[in-house]
């Protein structure tokens, strides 16, 4: 099956930036962007809503104009069978209220599958699902050489901080940058499935970057193993 990785960790949703689209353009796809899809990464299944996948600064054009070369059609036709999902090294998730009028459209929490996904779009998310950083990656462990391509803020390569981390399971780890408050931080969610996000030393709060990492880490492990994969643990929007 294609791998879906690059264009994934690259995929923007037309909605989301209103600032990047016509206002010729039809209205968002409100079921496409509601509907789930299957990814392995990793060796595990993981499942999230189109709305949630990560946007870089340019948008991929959603409209009819261009059906043959659509993300979209590329994702219902490969990521859409939970029996077939699709294979990917990386994938990022966006953890924020999904609905409002910079979306274009408050119809999409109604349709949302997972009560995570709908307590999320609703606003009404709060304990754990607070905890959890607006954006971490998914990445499979033995894609870790894919970081030399990404950097931090204090322009050094993420790869260079996580590359001699012990990376065990549940155990956030941090690797920070010489010139900024900024650290990278990691953990094994599931066998050969990392997460990968970015803490700080927030001087507003006293909070120094490894206690936000141990708390975020700590959510995330729960969020994927109980909110991401085949079948959703309906308690977690209720858990402290």
């Amino acid at each position: 099956m294609e791998n879906l990785a690059r264009p994934l960790v690259a995929a923007a949703l037309c909605i989301v930036l209103v600032a990047g689209c016509s206002e010729s353009l039809p209205p968002p796809d409100v079921q496409f962007l509601a509907s789930d899809l299957h990814f392995t990464i990793g060796g595990q299944h993981i499942v999230t809503p189109a709305v949630a996948i990560g946007m870089p600064d340019h948008t991929f054009d959603l409209s009819e104009r261009k059906p043959k070369q659509s993300l979209r059609d590329r994702l219902t036709r490969s990521a859409s069978d939970p029996k077939r999902p699709a294979r990917a090294d990386n994938l990022e998730l966006v953890i924020r209220q999904y609905a409002g009028d910079y979306l274009g459209s408050s119809n999409i929490c109604p349709l949302l599958a997972r009560k995570w996904s709908q307590s999320l779009c609703l606003g009404t998310h709060d304990g754990l699902l607070r905890r959890l950083p607006e954006r971490f990656e998914l990445l499979d462990r033995n894609k870790l050489d894919l970081l030399q391509y990404h950097w931090t803020v204090g322009k050094e390569r993420q790869y260079d901080q996580v590359k001699d981390m012990a990376l065990r399971a549940g155990a956030t780890e941090v690797g920070c940058d010489k010139q900024s408050n900024f650290c990278t931080a990691v953990v094994e969610v599931l066998p050969g499935l990392l997460a990968i996000w970015t803490v700080w030393s927030d001087d507003t709060t006293g909070v120094p970057a490894r206690a936000m990492a141990d708390t975020q880490g700590t959510a995330i492990v729960q969020f994927v193993r109980r909110a991401l994969g085949p079948v959703e643990d309906p308690t977690l929007v209720d858990a402290i």
